[in-house]
C-alpha cells in the first residue's frame, strides 16, 4: 500500500527529535550517535535547492520525450484527437508512474524532487485521459471531479506526497460545492454545507491521527486538518458568504444584496475565531492559535468592510498600538513557563514533557548510560504551544 519504506518516516522523526534534545541538553553526543546508528536514514537525501533542481530538470526531461512520442501521433490528431489524447495519455500515465516505483525501490528517493515530479505528470497524464474518455458526453464538472477522485486518494494513501494531499481535500469539497450550486437551495445551503463537509474532514483527521503508521502520513493529516479549519471558519464568514452570493448569482452590484441568515453568519464571524483561541490556549495546540488569530483578524477587516466607523489611518494606528501593547505584554509574561506555553523558542527552553519521557523509555534500554543526563525544569510542555503528548 505504501510506495516508501514506513522506517524512512520514522527514523526521520527520530533523529530530528533527537538532534533537537541534543541542543536542549536531554541527550549527551554519545547518546545522539548511538541513536544516529539504530534509526538510519537509508533514503536518497539533498537539500531544498537540489531537490528543487532536480525537480525542474525531470519537468524538462518528461516534457521533452513527450514531445518527441507525439511527432508520432501527429498526422491522426485531427482525424480522430480523443481517442488518441486517450492512448498517448495512458501509455505516459503508465510509463511514469512505473519509472516512479522503479526510482523509489532501486534509488530509494523520497520526496527528492524527481518522485515528486513523476508523481504530478502522471496524475496529469491520468486525468487528462479520464478528461477525454467522457468529454463528448458533456458531463458536470462535479461528475469530472468524483471521476478524479479515486486517483487522488489512492496516489495520497500511497505516497502521501504534499500537494496531493492538498488538491484531493479541494477535490472532496469541491465535488460537494459543484454540486451544490447546480439547484436553488443548494446554493443557499452552501455554507452550511461547506461547514458541515469541513466538519467531517476535522474528524477524520482526529481518527486517523491515532493509527499506527501516523508518521508517514504526518505531513498529510496535519494539510487536512488546517484547510477544515479553515474552509469550516470560510464557509460561516459573513463577508465571504455575501460576495460568494453576489458572484454565484450574477449580481454585480457596487453594493452585494444582503443575503439569508445573516445574524447567523454574523455570529458565526464572531464566535468561531473566538473558539479556535479557546482551544488553542486549553489544548495547547498551536496550530488552532495561529488559526485563531489569523480568523479575528479577518472577522475584524469583515466587520469593518461593512460597519467602518473610523478612517482606516486612524484604525490601524490603534490596531498597531494594540497588538505592539499587546506582545510586549506576552512576551513579558512568558518569559518563564507558564500553563504549557513560554515566549522562549523550543530549542532554548529546558523543559520536560511527555513526548521526551516516551523517547527516552523507547532508547534506554539500548544506548549507554551516561548518568544523570535529563534537566526536569519546572514546565510540563514544550514552549511556543507545543502538545503535551505524541
Amino acid at each position: 500500500m505504501k510506495a516508501y519504506n514506513p522506517l524512512w518516516s520514522e527514523s526521520d522523526f527520530i533523529q530530528r527529535t533527537a538532534q533537537k534534545w541534543l541542543k536542549q541538553g536531554f541527550l549527551t553526543k554519545v547518546q545522539f550517535t548511538e541513536i544516529e546508528k539504530m534509526y538510519p536514514v537509508n533514503y536518497y537525501d539533498s537539500n531544498v535547492f537540489l531537490k528543487i533542481g532536480l525537480f525542474i530538470f525531470t519537468i524538462l526531461a518528461a516534457g521533452f520525450s513527450i514531445g518527441i512520442m507525439s511527432i508520432f501521433f501527429v498526422d491522426i490528431y485531427n482525424s480522430n484527437l480523443n481517442v488518441v489524447m486517450v492512448i498517448q495519455s495512458l501509455m505516459i500515465g503508465s510509463v511514469f508512474f512505473f519509472l516512479l516505483e522503479n526510482l523509489i525501490k532501486n534509488r530509494q528517493l523520497y520526496h527528492s524532487g524527481v518522485d515528486n515530479a513523476l508523481i504530478y505528470m502522471a496524475l496529469g497524464a491520468f486525468c487528462t485521459t479520464i478528461y477525454f474518455l467522457f468529454e463528448k458526453s458533456n458531463p458536470s464538472t462535479w461528475l469530472f471531479l468524483i471521476l478524479f477522485l479515486p486517483l487522488f486518494v489512492a496516489t495520497t494513501i500511497r505516497y502521501a506526497e504534499s500537494v496531493v494531499c492538498t488538491l484531493t481535500y479541494f477535490l472532496i469539497v469541491g465535488i460537494f460545492v459543484m454540486i451544490a450550486l447546480e439547484s436553488f437551495w443548494g446554493k443557499i445551503l452552501l455554507p452550511f454545507i461547506l461547514m458541515i463537509v469541513s466538519t467531517g474532514m476535522y474528524f477524520l483527521v482526529k481518527k486517523l491521527s491515532s493509527r499506527k503508521d501516523y508518521l508517514y502520513y504526518e505531513t498529510c493529516l496535519t494539510i487536512f486538518k488546517t484547510l477544515s479549519l479553515i474552509t469550516f471558519y470560510l464557509g460561516g464568514n459573513y463577508l465571504i458568504v455575501r460576495e460568494g452570493n453576489a458572484l454565484i448569482n450574477n449580481l454585480y452590484l457596487s453594493t452585494s444584496p444582503q443575503v439569508a441568515f445573516a445574524p447567523m453568519f454574523y455570529f458565526f464571524t464572531t464566535i468561531i475565531p473566538i473558539a479556535y483561541l479557546f482551544f488553542g490556549f486549553r489544548y495547547c495546540d498551536r496550530l488552532i492559535l495561529i488559526l485563531g488569530l489569523i480568523t479575528l483578524g479577518f472577522s475584524i477587516f469583515t466587520y469593518r468592510f461593512y460597519f467602518s466607523i473610523i478612517p482606516i489611518e486612524i484604525a490601524l494606528t490603534l490596531g498597531g498600538i494594540l497588538l505592539i501593547t499587546l506582545s510586549a505584554g506576552l512576551i513579558h509574561y512568558l518569559k518563564t513557563a507558564k500553563h504549557g506555553f513560554t515566549y522562549q523558542p523550543d530549542d532554548d527552553f529546558e523543559g520536560f514533557n511527555l513526548e521526551a519521557m516516551l523517547m527516552s523509555q523507547i532508547i534506554q534500554s539500548k544506548i549507554p548510560h551516561q548518568g544523570d543526563t535529563f534537566k526536569f525544569g519546572g514546565g510540563d510542555s514544550i514552549g511556543g504551544g507545543a502538545g503535551g503528548k505524541y
